[in-house]
């Protein structure tokens, strides 16, 4: 099927209960009695047997019990009577009364129970199976609840599950709590097992920033690899508004399209002033073949608030800071690979400056190895635009590059080393409307690494140094970014050529870089250390570095299982004199079970590094110093506590905390969770109407205060507050 959703309730747990395939594995086309026992045997006078006493009836894939039958050989009409329990591989089914026709291949059974997998439980007052036509069930209730345990019931007059056995028809549902009514659906429609189907899927209901806020899909199948749901919303201080998403999927290509609309919004008409339409539409398809693909996508918003007010993350964890437009076309045969793209970016986040537009961008890579022997070839040609009011970092409204890299080497492997010799040249050229520039450099990098492995009965161990020599011939003539950003330092990036992502700047210094690595693995007790260490010395005097050192900082990395469940990985960056740490992040894991774990972590920038002086922010020059703690532990068999906490120590103020409570059993989630957390201001710039809004270096925040309730019933989804979307960490992904 092109997707598996879990629309409400019975369509997930009673459908699957009653389908016949569950109850007699494949259908069969005709059912057929191996064997009758009983206690005691009588014959009557017509030829019809009555059967008392632990009566079994097997019938291959399904056998029947009961206290008493009557059986009619000619017409092999069997019904039975007292303890009546129906036994197959996956399902369970007790009754009062059952008759079965096995030359009309139909069951007919009253008052029943039944249990499914030990996941699903119910009763039915009659269940009508004619394998050949359609199956009928009439008043039903089902629930993922045992009934010693019975939380909440799905209820429903009728089922029909049609001849195709591809269709479900259920009418007048109700959601029951407790006993009590929450939820009425007059009809459904659903699929049986992974099939098409069209209908109402699962309704979310949610009580967040902006009140009440209700949303119920529905589903329409029009074919196996075509689909489109229609979402009517309403929020309680806002308004409603319909979202709408069609899917298609071919041999060769797939995507799909989106569209939401909101006719008033009130809330936003109060903040800004103004009544308008909001919406926000998106187009996403791709189409691919052997050798090539085609990818468009494309985002449209009516206004720069509408994700931050109606995206359906109403807990405030996501933030969309711009919208994407992108065409590429691809071509990949064999050692060849060409490129090409338009990219154009609308900013959202009036406290960001977005990258260039790309219009357009074509790249030609081309690789060759024979052998040890290698040869590589890039070009790339890019065309950039910039023509956004908000420019603090003074872009060019118009800039032309285009680089050409051609590269030789050598690769020598054996069983203990491995020797690596590559050099080429980059010519890159700037054409901008004041100025042409060119940035131009010769490279050449020589390394050797050693393999040194041990390996015992339990163990597995390896030692490796390695020793890079790299060689730059040029200097940096255009020394603005348009794709390039610093990389942190750790013991991967240390050894690049470039310490700079993108096109555009690169490292300028000739250098030797040493490094050892090494690794153990214990395989009784699947338990890893790793720790690295290496740095980079350099011929000269290297600006990048505060210390303007001829060496690089020492650089770190180490992942240890440590005693029992406890985890600690991190990575550091370490002055050259060994006096302070200038950057590092570190975490201790803790994790028993799923409801028993937490995790600990730290990051740190002594001085952050940028390419533009990002003046316009307050604390630009400010060490990023921040501690983060997310956990949860069990109190009890049924109770759950959870926290988060994000705290900048350089300020000594807690931008996040989230904490609550969970009770969960077999069938039912209800918590509280309290939040409060610093946002970014996006009104109050909108609202001011200034251009020199930044000029005095303003940082625009606002502080949010939300208690959340959620409750969730096991097999038919969540209706409040996804918990894990905020109990996780962006900035450690």
């Amino acid at each position: 099927m092109f997707r598996e959703y879990s629309p409400l309730a019975i369509m997930m747990v009673c459908i699957c209960t009653i389908n016949p395939s569950l109850l007699v594995g494949d259908e069969p086309d005709n059912l057929k009695i191996n064997s009758i026992n009983a206690q005691f045997i009588e014959s009557t006078d017509s030829g019809i047997l009555k059967l008392t006493g632990n009566v079994i009836i097997d019938a291959g894939e399904v056998e029947l019990w009961s206290d008493e039958a009557t059986y009619d050989p000619e017409k092999e009409l069997i019904l039975l009577k007292g303890n009546i329990k129906a036994l197959s591989r996956n399902l369970s089914v007790n009754a009062e009364t059952l008759e079965a026709d096995f030359q009309k291949n139909k069951f007919l059974l009253y008052d029943s129970s039944f249990n499914f997998i030990n996941r699903a439980f119910g009763d039915a007052r009659l269940i009508n199976i004619e394998f050949n036509d359609e199956i009928e069930l009439l008043n039903v209730s089902i629930s993922s609840c045992e009934k010693e345990s019975d939380s909440w019931d799905l209820i429903s007059k009728k089922i029909i599950i049609t001849d195709d056995r591809k269709n479900v028809i259920i009418r007048d549902v109700i959601v029951e709590l407790s006993n009590i009514p929450i939820l009425y659906i007059p009809y459904l429609r659903t699929g049986v097992g992974n099939d098409s189907f069209s209908g109402f899927l699962s309704p979310s209901i949610k009580q967040g920033k902006d009140g009440l806020d209700l949303s119920i899909p529905y589903f329409f199948s029009f074919a196996s690899n075509y689909d489109l749901t229609i979402t009517p919303r309403y929020i309680e201080e806002r308004g409603s508004g319909i979202s709408s998403e069609g899917r298609f999927l071919s041999e060769n290509s797939f995507g799909n399209i989106a569209f939401t609309h909101f006719s008033n919004d009130r809330k936003y008409s109060d903040e800004v002033g103004k009544s308008e339409k909001r919406w926000a539409s998106k187009l996403n398809t791709i189409y691919k073949n052997n050798s090539g693909y085609l990818k468009i996508f494309s985002e449209h918003v009516s206004d720069n608030l509408f994700f931050e007010d109606l995206d359906d993350d109403i807990l405030g964890t996501q933030q969309k800071d711009f919208l994407t437009r992108n065409v590429s076309i691809g071509i990949d045969i064999n050692d060849l690979k060409l490129k090409g793209q338009l990219n154009q970016f609308q900013n959202l986040n009036p406290f960001l400056s977005n990258d260039y537009d790309t219009e357009p961008n074509f790249n030609f890579e081309y690789k060759k190895r024979l052998n040890s022997f290698k040869f590589k070839l890039l070009a790339d040609y890019s065309k950039f635009s910039f023509q956004e009011y908000f420019n603090p970092y003074k872009k060019s409204e118009n800039l032309k590059r285009k680089y050409f890299e051609p590269s030789i080497g050598i690769d020598l492997e054996n069983i203990s080393s491995k020797s690596s010799f590559t050099a080429g040249f980059r010519k890159t050229d700037y054409e901008t409307s004041s100025q042409d520039y060119e940035n131009s450099y010769s490279w050449a990098e020589i390394s050797h690494e050693i393999f040194m492995e041990k390996i015992s009965n339990d163990r597995f161990s390896s030692l490796n140094p390695v020793i890079k020599l790299i060689w730059i011939d040029g200097e940096n003539n255009f020394e603005r970014s348009v794709d390039s950003k610093f990389l942190n330092l750790n013991y991967e990036t240390i050894f690049r050529k470039n310490w700079f992502t993108g096109s555009d700047l690169f490292l300028e210094r000739d250098r030797l870089i040493l490094g050892i690595e090494y690794n153990s693995y214990e395989f009784s007790s699947n338990k890893e250390r790793s720790f690295s260490f290496g740095r980079a010395f350099f011929n000269e005097e290297e600006r990048l570095f505060a210390d303007e050192s001829k060496n690089s900082s020492y650089v770190s990395d180490f992942k240890f299982n440590l005693v029992g469940d406890f985890k600690l990985h991190g990575s550091f960056e370490l002055s050259s004199e060994l006096k302070r740490i200038e950057r590092g992040h570190v975490g201790i894991i803790y994790e028993n079970d799923k409801k028993r774990n937490f995790q600990l972590r730290s990051i740190y920038k002594r001085q952050p590094k940028y390419l533009n002086n990002p003046v316009i922010w307050k604390d630009f020059d400010k060490p990023i110093n921040q501690l983060e703690f997310i956990g949860q532990w069990s109190i009890a068999e049924n109770f759950l506590l959870f926290s988060k906490v994000l705290k900048d120590e350089e300020i000594d103020f807690t931008r996040d905390l989230s904490y609550g409570i969970e009770y969960s059993n077999c069938c039912l989630k209800v918590g509280l969770m309290k939040r409060k957390w610093t946002d970014q201001d996006y009104y109050s710039f909108y609202n001011a109407n200034d251009t020199n809004y930044f000029s005095d270096g303003l940082l625009p925040e606002k502080e949010k205060d939300n208690i959340y309730l959620f409750f969730e019933l096991t097999e038919i989804g969540r209706f409040g507050k996804k918990i894990s979307e905020v109990l996780r960490s962006k900035r450690f992904q």
